[in-house]
């Protein structure tokens, strides 16, 4: 019932009332007037927020694959008097630098209005060029609040970190560095300068005689080189080609494989945007979902990889598992049925449906059937155990 229902009848009764009402309805209507405007303007900071954003990921992307310009022409469009997120004005000013030179970066770090919240990004693009320009102890001074310091001054940015470990190095200090690099690798694990993070930290454990832990930062900096080297190549194929669908699910199995199944999900959202029929995007959907625990959208997505590729495995088994922990075991076993009897049964990919069909059963009561599956489960390699 509506406020102004439940009034009603009283204020039928009498004038006193019906003005009453009349007022509290031109209150009501005002209060909704002065309302809107607050609410417009929280869509509005939304929505240029998530656009600040996508900015700030694309601009690191173009210099990710070396394209300083592309994000010059962008950032060059930015309405004079319009106020800039610190962190996409900072990295125009980076790209100034690497296009042009300091002077071009130093005129863009100058710009204003910055939102006060995210002005610390220039600090750290200023103590970056400082580095740069082999400004060694002006790095330092920025970032630090005396030598002796821990911890940066900017400790939640990962850059400062990495900005202090390298000055640290390369003052000559390379035990007192080691320990702002390590950190920045816990924090950043993935960022582009993290490989020659490792190396240094591979290196001053060289220069202290510790072979086996030079070895352990060595293997983490190859593997880590490896995966950026792939993380660019994908990323500028993807510029090149962003109607092909391949290069953005190769980018969505990198994120995949070193466990980031947001930045996953964000390239096979693009992906599926495009080509909705793809059966390979939405099985890898569906693995980004689960990896991100959210089983009714995984299992919606390997319904659609399977209404598009009836004999996908991976999608069926899959499926199967989110029916047997959600306890309805006859839609799991039906699945698991369908792999194990399949044409693709005695594929390395099937192995585990005949194993997870055997132990179905098993829950079921039918321990005739549990030990058949599980006999064949042998036959083709297995070696778990039928009691998990």
């Amino acid at each position: 019932m509506k406020l102004t229902d439940a009034l009603l009848p009283l204020a039928a009764r009498t004038t006193t009332g019906a003005a009453a009402l009349l007022a509290l309805a031109l209150f009501a209507r005002a209060g909704l007037t002065r309302a809107q405007p607050s609410h417009a303007a929280a869509l509005q900071a939304q929505t240029a927020q998530a656009s600040s954003r996508e900015t700030v990921e694309r601009w690191r992307e173009s210099l990710l694959i070396d394209r300083p310009r592309e994000v010059l022409a962008e950032a060059e469009q930015h309405p004079a008097g319009q106020t800039w997120d610190g962190e996409a004005l900072a990295l125009a000013a980076r790209a100034a630098f690497v296009a042009r030179g300091r002077q071009a970066a130093e005129t863009w770090l100058a710009r204003q209005p910055v939102q006060p919240e995210t002005s610390a990004w220039l600090e750290l693009e200023r103590a970056r060029i400082a580095l740069e320009s082999d400004e060694l102890a002006p790095a330092l001074a920025a970032l630090l609040r005396d030598a002796s310091d821990p911890a940066p001054r900017l400790a939640g940015y990962p850059d400062a970190w990495l900005y202090v470990g390298r000055a640290w190095t390369r003052v000559g200090e390379p035990a007192r560095g080691a320990a702002f690099l390590a950190r920045f690798v816990e924090l950043a694990p993935l960022d582009p300068q993290t490989p020659s993070a490792l190396h240094a930290l591979a290196q001053e454990a060289i220069a202290r005689g510790d072979g086996a832990a030079a070895q352990r930062w060595l293997a983490r900096a190859d593997e880590n080189a490896k995966w950026q080297s792939y993380r660019r190549v994908r990323t500028l194929q993807v510029r090149e080609s962003p109607d092909e669908p391949l290069p953005r699910l190769g980018l969505a199995q990198l994120w995949l494989q070193a466990r980031q199944p947001a930045q996953a999900k964000s390239v096979l959202d693009e992906l599926l945007a495009r080509h909705a029929d793809y059966a390979a995007g939405w099985f890898h959907l569906g693995e980004a979902q689960r990896m991100l625990d959210d089983l009714p959208a995984a299992g919606a997505s390997y319904d659609k990889t399977l209404e598009l590729e009836p004999e996908h495995v991976l999608a069926r088994h899959n499926r199967a598992t989110i029916h047997r922990l959600a306890g309805r075991l006859d839609q799991a076993r039906a699945d698991y049925e369908r792999v194990v009897d399949g044409p693709r049964a005695s594929e390395k990919s099937a192995l585990n449906s005949h194993l997870a069909l055997a132990r179905v059963l098993a829950a079921q009561g039918d321990n005739a059937g549990a030990q058949a599956r599980y006999k064949r489960y042998r036959e083709l390699g297995g070696a778990e155990p039928l009691a998990p």
